[in-house]
């Protein structure tokens, strides 16, 4: 009896001590998940520290850009001259354990994507020829194949249009329903030139070379470029507006016989004799002028180790500050 009662009593201690390890297993188990979710929620803190702190540096950046704008555009003259200060290039500013960089470039010296289409007078858009010309041949002068350049121009342009009637080499949503993801055209202004990529034909590739001379802004016209603000890089659009008429050397040409000053008034621009013997009729000379509407502003923000990108999209209408439009922020690299 007391044999078995001591092998008995060993039993009950060693399941006792299994137990025990059992539960010393399964708390160090927990402890070290929880000391991992702690890990993990502090770094979370603190990229979402460094993000705000980004955040409000590419703020006050935006509202010294605009306070720049603002006071600059009081005396139009001197602020939309070549040779201003601000159409160099970006300016940077240290910060604490980073540096910020912004520029402000002239946007209205883009194809303004938008401009594809006109206003039918019954709160529609059409499409508006000479613009999805001037898209195409925007695209040729950046190398794009003339045949992609055409679909292009086309589904562009019925992208935006109001009506379902593909044009040719176009495509309505006919054309977008056969995809593996299936969506529709928009059928109204582009918001962004990303939407681009949409397009049927589009690839990234097309889209890189086409973006630093595309934008969206919310009209339905072409935006006037500004002669006098315009850079030697900007000379695809020359080709463009120009039908094809001026090419690469004559267009860069132009921009580099510009005066220090600019150009006191258009007339100066017309009389220009790679112009002149042009001959452009008058209904197509307000497509280029010497105002400018709008402005971008591009700001970056390293912090931390950690890059992060605020873009802001503002209107020039008169009074002390520009209107912002519309702004994009988030990281980069």
């Amino acid at each position: 009896m007391r044999g078995a009662w001591l092998k008995s009593a060993d039993t009950e201690r060693g399941a006792s001590l299994i137990s025990a390890l059992l539960l010393v297993a399964v708390m160090a188990s927990m402890a070290m998940m929880l000391a991992g979710e702690l890990r993990t929620s502090l770094r979370r803190s603190a990229n979402m520290e460094v993000r705000d702190q980004a955040y409000w540096y590419a703020m006050g950046a935006r509202e010294f850009a605009g306070g720049l704008i603002g006071t600059a555009m009081q005396d139009p003259e001197q602020a939309l001259r070549p040779d201003a200060a601000w159409l160099r290039e970006a300016r940077t500013f240290p910060i604490e354990r980073g540096a910020l960089s912004g520029r402000i470039s002239d946007g209205n010296n883009c194809f303004n994507i938008n401009g594809l289409v006109v206003s039918d007078g019954q709160g529609g858009l059409v499409a508006d020829e000479i613009q999805r010309r001037r898209f195409e041949r925007l695209m040729r002068a950046l190398g794009l194949p003339s045949a992609e350049a055409g679909r292009l121009a086309a589904e562009a342009t019925d992208w935006i249009d109001s009506d379902s009637r593909p044009l040719p080499g176009g495509g309505e949503d006919a054309v977008y329903a056969d995809r593996p993801l299936v969506y529709r055209t928009g059928n109204t202004l582009m918001a962004e030139r990303e939407e681009l990529l949409a397009l049927a034909s589009m690839t990234p590739a097309f889209y890189r070379q086409l973006a630093p001379h595309v934008c969206a802004r919310p009209v339905a016209a072409p935006v006037p470029l500004n002669i006098n603000t315009m850079q030697t890089e900007d000379w695809p659009l020359l080709v463009a507006l120009f039908d094809g008429a001026l090419g690469r050397v004559a267009a860069e040409g132009v921009l580099l016989a510009r005066p220090a000053a600019g150009f006191a008034d258009i007339e100066a621009f017309w009389a220009l004799e790679a112009i002149a013997e042009l001959e452009v009729d008058a209904a197509r000379r307000p497509a280029i002028g010497l105002e400018t509407r709008y402005f971008e502003v591009a700001v970056d923000v390293r912090h931390d180790g950690q890059a992060w990108r605020l873009d802001t999209l503002f209107e020039w209408t008169g009074g002390v500050m520009p209107t912002r439009l519309s702004q994009r922020y988030g990281s980069i690299g």
